[in-house]
């Protein structure tokens, strides 16, 4: 059965309200842990306070193994039982994680959206090596999305959002060529959710990150990808040859410093999408509208022949067993 939340409330002004949310939705706790950064999102998570229920906070720096089982060892001698995640994709991801491992719920306040790991019941963890693995992580039971906290974060996180769904599109035209080809299952409604919020930005009257409409539209988009994963199973309906690529990249340590993941995968797509014969007209204009980089290999540190051809071997090993239009070459 697909776990997904039952608490959903975008709009203004909502960050101090999550205990009348729980009320609301008869969501009965005992031992709550606000996990937030070290420094903006901890600011945001101060605004948040319970009256009725014992509540901690707590800090992570990054989204490491280490940071993961200091969170689990904090709730454990706390008896948590539900942890509250303010911040960016690696705060929610060390929450998302912890929360599997140790069984209880989660509740996810971000405060930027720079990809769609929002909902999903992926978590990206950082190994010992500096190294990062997409990890099972427990789907919120809560998302609380405050428009004026979002809107308060520096565009290139809202630019990034936007630019990350249109992988959407290579990562659903990757599917499609994996069930030909092999006859991997598609399920139909992950695929439409991941299709259609792409499309349904790409078409938009408006890219304008400054438009609350068009902001409401880029977050439901990155709410229905988080959910097509949750339904799929998998990472397939938003993850495909334009991650592996965005990955190997990562690995070789071969991409520019401050390069958000959502701004790298719409770049990498691009190039994925010209693979596939699909990089039409319209995904160029939104590219470029929303300031994607239309040649990823910009993001790179150093792009000779050597380490180009580097780049492409390592991306078909990234995740065994995923086809994808990377397949169809020879590097």
């Amino acid at each position: 059965m697909t776990f997904l939340p039952e608490i959903f409330k975008i709009d203004s002004r909502i960050i101090d309200k999550i205990e009348i949310f729980l009320e609301q939705n008869i969501r009965i706790y005992d031992s709550i842990i606000i996990v937030s950064g070290p420094s903006h999102s901890k600011r945001i998570s101060e605004k948040i306070n319970f009256a009725k229920i014992q509540f901690t906070r707590v800090t992570v720096e990054s989204n490491s193994f280490h940071d993961v089982q200091a969170l689990i060892n904090i709730s454990s001698r706390q008896c948590a039982d539900l942890l509250i995640a303010v911040g960016g994709g690696k705060v929610l991801d060390v929450v998302k994680r912890a929360s599997l491992i140790m069984a209880i719920d989660n509740i996810v306040v971000p405060t930027i959206i720079s990809h769609d790991g929002l909902i999903s019941p992926i978590a990206v963890i950082e190994n010992d090596f500096g190294q990062s693995q997409s990890l099972p992580g427990r789907m919120p039971s809560g998302v609380i999305i405050d428009i004026d906290v979002v809107m308060s974060a520096p565009t290139r996180y809202i630019a990034a959002a936007a630019g990350d769904i249109l992988s959407n599109i290579s990562a659903t035209n990757d599917w499609l060529l994996a069930n030909n080809k092999t006859k991997e299952p598609i399920n139909d409604l992950s695929f439409h959710l991941s299709r259609g919020a792409a499309t349904s930005l790409v078409v938009s009257k408006t890219q304008n990150y400054r438009d609350q409409s068009f902001l409401m539209q880029l977050i439901l988009g990155q709410v229905n990808s988080g959910i097509a994963m949750s339904i799929a199973g998998t990472s397939r309906p938003c993850s495909g040859s334009e991650h592996l690529l965005s990955h190997a990249m990562e690995f070789l340590r071969n991409v520019k410093k401050n390069v958000l993941h959502g701004s790298q995968v719409a770049s990498t797509s691009l190039f994925t999408l010209y693979l596939q014969d699909k990089l039409s007209f319209d995904y160029l204009e939104y590219a470029r509208v929303t300031g994607v980089e239309l040649n990823f290999t910009n993001l790179l540190i150093d792009k000779n022949q050597t380490n180009l051809l580097e780049l492409f071997e390592c991306a078909r090993i990234m995740r065994p067993g995923r086809v994808t239009v990377l397949d169809n070459f020879e590097f």
